[in-house]
C-alpha cells in the first residue's frame, strides 16, 4: 500500500495461491513461483480501517470476515482474475464480500492479455455495503473515480447486525 507521499505504508502477501485446473483447459500454479503470505493486514488510511487482500483470496469468505470483525470500513481487491473466471464469479464475489461484510469492497482489476498469453477479465468495481455497485469499468484501460461514506458502513451494519452475530464454528 503507497500513501499520498509515495511511500510504503504497508504490505501483505497474498495467502491463497491461485492453483487451479479451470473446465476450460486452462491450468495455473502460482506456488510454482511464489510463497503464499501467512497473515491477513489490515491498515488506516485517512481514518479509514482497511483491509488487504489480492486476487484469489476474494475466494475465502473468512478472510473477509476477519477483516470485519476488526472493523474494517473498506477491503481492497487488486487482481488479475482470468477472463474465464472473471465472467463466472467476479461481480457475485464482491458483491457478496460487501453484503456479508456490510463494508465497502474496492477492486482494480487488470485487463487484456498479460505477457504471458492469459486473457484477464478487467471490470474494476466498487460495491457499497449493502450490495450495490456503485462504479464499475469494463474491459478496457480506465480510471474509475467514486464517493464513498463511511457512514453507510455504519448504517447498514446497524440495520443489519451479522457482526454481534457472528459464531466461529
Amino acid at each position: 500500500m503507497i500513501n499520498h507521499l509515495g511511500e510504503i505504508a504497508a504490505t501483505y502477501d497474498k495467502i491463497h495461491m491461485f492453483d487451479v485446473d479451470l473446465g476450460s483447459g486452462e491450468s495455473y500454479r502460482e506456488s510454482a513461483l511464489f510463497e503464499a503470505g501467512t497473515a491477513p493486514k489490515q491498515i488506516n488510511i485517512e481514518g479509514w480501517q482497511v483491509g488487504l487482500s489480492i486476487c484469489f483470496d476474494l475466494r475465502f469468505p473468512s478472510l473477509y470476515r476477519h477483516y470485519a470483525l476488526l472493523g474494517a470500513e473498506l477491503i481492497v481487491v487488486p487482481a488479475a482474475f482470468t477472463k474465464t473466471t472473471g465472467a463466472a464469479h467476479w461481480s457475485t464475489l464482491l458483491r457478496a464480500r460487501a453484503i456479508e461484510n456490510g463494508c465497502f469492497i474496492v477492486a482494480a482489476a487488470q485487463c487484456g492479455v498479460t505477457q504471458e498469453g492469459r486473457e484477464t477479465y478487467g471490470h474494476s468495481a466498487v460495491f457499497d455495503p449493502w450490495g450495490d455497485c456503485v462504479g464499475i469499468l469494463g474491459d478496457e484501460p480506465g480510471v474509475l473515480t467514486v464517493e464513498i461514506d463511511r457512514a453507510v458502513v455504519a448504517r447498514t451494519r446497524a440495520s443489519i447486525p451479522v457482526m454481534i452475530q457472528h459464531r466461529d464454528f
